[in-house]
C-alpha cells in the first residue's frame, strides 16, 4: 500500500469518526479545534514578526523536507471538521507532500502542529525573550488541545495520520483474516 492509499484510508476513517460524534462531543471538539487553530495562528504570527520569510527563502525550506509524517490526526480532523481537504502530493519526495513551490498550501492555523512549533536556528536567534514567552504559552496550548481532544475522541490524535491510518489498516486486515 502506498502513502496516498494510507492517507485516503486515514481520512475516510476520520470522516466516519467525526460523523458519528454526538452533538455534545462535536460541540466540545469544535471548541478545542478553535482553540488549537488560534494557538497555531499566534505561534505563526511571532515567527512572521522576526522576518522569517527572508530566512526561509535563503535556506530553501530545509525544514520542509521529508514532511509526510507532519500532519497528525488532530490536524487532519481540523480539516475534516471544516470540510477543507488537505492536498497531499506524495510524489514530490523529498519535498513535503503538503507544500508547493510557493511554500505550505495550508493557512497558518491549519498547518501541522509540528511545523508551527518548530523554530530553526536562524529564526530562533531572532526571537526576543518576550516572544519566547508567547511561543511557550501557545505551544503548551497546542499540546493541551491535542490531549483534551484525544480524551474526547478516545483516540491518540497527536499521532502522525499516516502511521495511525496504517496501524488501523493493518488491524482491519487482521480482523478480516481471523474471520475467514
Amino acid at each position: 500500500m502506498d502513502d496516498q492509499q494510507v492517507w485516503d484510508i486515514g481520512m475516510m476513517r476520520l470522516e466516519g469518526l467525526f460523523s458519528g460524534l454526538s452533538a455534545g462531543t462535536r460541540f466540545a471538539l469544535a471548541q478545542q479545534l478553535t482553540r488549537y487553530r488560534k494557538a497555531k495562528e499566534a505561534l505563526a504570527a511571532v515567527v512572521v514578526n522576526v522576518a522569517a520569510a527572508s530566512l526561509c527563502r535563503e535556506c530553501g525550506g530545509q525544514c520542509c523536507l521529508n514532511g509526510k509524517y507532519r500532519v497528525n490526526v488532530f490536524d487532519a480532523l481540523a480539516h475534516v471538521a471544516i470540510q477543507i481537504p488537505v492536498a497531499a502530493d506524495f510524489s514530490q519526495k523529498p519535498l513535503c507532500p503538503y507544500g508547493a513551490a510557493t511554500g505550505c498550501t495550508m493557512e497558518p492555523g491549519m498547518r501541522p502542529a509540528d511545523c508551527i512549533v518548530f523554530l530553526c536556528d536562524g529564526i530562533d536567534e531572532k526571537v526576543s525573550l518576550q516572544d519566547r514567552a508567547i511561543l511557550a504559552a501557545q505551544e503548551r496550548d497546542v499540546r493541551e488541545c491535542i490531549q483534551e481532544a484525544s480524551f474526547l475522541m478516545g483516540e491518540l490524535l497527536g499521532s502522525p495520520l499516516l502511521l495511525w491510518a496504517e496501524k488501523n489498516s493493518n488491524t482491519s486486515k487482521l480482523k478480516v483474516q481471523r474471520q475467514i
